[in-house]
């Protein structure tokens, strides 16, 4: 699977300019995320990911110091397109995001 995250990785870095600094902190995380819940399979080749839908569910109060419930909640769906052995597939994920924390539902692949 490191192989996998060094593949996405990759993608970012040689993605134009103007489309890697489009992504935010949070969708990279979620991407990065994401990969690691991909099926364990031999040999996977990703050839792209893209955020289908992004939204901030809750934004944080603006009255003094920030405690852990109050950071900005993203809610990202996702695509990653995956090839294995010539077999190319699209696995959808749901990523909710605040702060550190952040969980990856699949949500099935086409």
């Amino acid at each position: 699977m490191k192989a996998s995250i060094i593949a996405v990785v990759l993608l970012a870095l040689t993605a134009p300019a103007s489309l890697a600094q489009e992504l935010s902190v949070e969708e990279r995380m979620c991407i990065t995320s994401a990969v690691g819940k991909l099926p364990p399979v031999a040999a996977p080749s990703i050839e792209g990911s893209r955020v289908t839908e992004r939204r901030v569910v809750e934004q944080p109060s603006s009255q003094g110091r920030r405690s852990p419930s109050q950071y900005p909640v993203y809610r990202i769906k996702l695509e990653i397109d995956v090839s294995v052995a010539g077999q190319r597939s699209t696995y959808l994920f749901n990523c909710i995001q605040s702060g550190q924390a952040t969980l990856v539902q699949p949500l099935g692949m086409r």
